[in-house]
């Protein structure tokens, strides 16, 4: 693909799998982008049917389009980054849309911060919404690890929202072993090497589909075991307390429920007792004593 001297080209890198509903738009939304000197890699990770249609109908030869064996999204895009050419990479996922301006913005955001990369705001929007709502993206600030920002605000890492320099995002590949947390590892080891700064200009759509996926919690254990020295203790323990609802709710295994009830109560001074008696839930009147002198015993320990 020609590239015109002196202007900055940007590859796409879109994964897909079994997307046929959103896939067109989500193309769409790049083509019609104010700036144009892209390429837009597709990887099909392994897609129970073809595209050929949709890429037909569009037409443009800036996409290219690989087919992969089924694995996960961190493999094809992993090998959609081995294939660009751009000096800057720009994630998309094939079910959400950029505003027209998102290249335009990015390009002038990553300069003005001189930053390696940069993770966005962003507009959520159910699959009834017409309006959406807006996620206004802050600085990570200075007394808090990224990690703690990340599950503090539950944004942050939005994959379609992150615009990184080619060199950066070669060097720290996505996690293909993670099926889920998969966006938090790849931002929180990006930002030990590179400098990742906020864009507050929304400008991806981030589209929340009704069907509700299963969670791998092997991925999600996997991740903040690596991190959880980094993670503040009651972000800690409000993280596990949630997981462990999640873990109930999509009907885990015995031993992944016990496990995020244990880690919910990791630190016991930002419990009360009453909670953490609701969360240990003893039965005979000695687990109720075992109860109240393991919580008592915590607190002086610590005092």
């Amino acid at each position: 693909m020609d590239k015109i001297i002196n202007l900055p080209f940007i590859s796409v890198i879109i994964p897909v799998y079994n997307a046929d509903k959103t896939l067109e738009q989500t193309i769409r939304s790049v083509l019609d982008q104010t700036y144009s000197h892209f390429e837009i890699i597709i990887i099909d990770d392994g897609s129970d049917y073809s595209y050929t249609s949709i890429l037909q109908s569009l037409s443009d030869k800036r996409i290219s389009y690989f087919k992969l064996r089924h694995a996960n999204a961190n493999v094809a895009r992993n090998f959609g980054i081995s294939k660009s050419t751009g000096d800057y990479i720009a994630m998309l996922d094939a079910d959400d849309i950029w505003l027209p301006n998102h290249l335009e913005s990015c390009l002038r955001t990553i300069k003005e911060e001189e930053s390696d990369g940069l993770y966005g705001s962003l507009i959520i929007k159910g699959e009834r919404d017409v309006t959406g709502k807006q996620i206004i993206v802050r600085e990570i600030n200075k007394d808090e690890t990224v990690i703690s920002y990340l599950l503090k605000t539950g944004y942050g890492a939005q994959t379609s929202t992150l615009f990184l320099s080619a060199e950066s995002v070669s060097d720290i590949k996505w996690d293909e072993s993670l099926n889920r947390h998969q966006d938090y590892d790849f931002v929180v080891r990006y930002c030990k090497k590179y400098k990742l700064k906020p864009k507050v200009e929304p400008t991806v759509i981030y589209r929340i589909s009704l069907h509700v996926n299963k969670i791998d919690f092997k991925s999600c254990i996997k991740f903040i075991e690596q991190n959880e020295k980094d993670i503040e203790p009651l972000i800690y323990n409000k993280y596990h307390q949630n997981m462990w609802a999640l873990a109930i709710n999509q009907g885990a295994k015995k031993d992944v429920i016990d496990y995020y009830k244990r880690k919910s109560v990791k630190n016991l001074e930002y419990i009360s007792y009453a909670h953490y008696n609701a969360i240990i839930e003893p039965e005979s009147w000695v687990d109720k004593f075992k109860c109240k002198f393991s919580y008592i015993f915590y607190i002086l320990k610590i005092v």
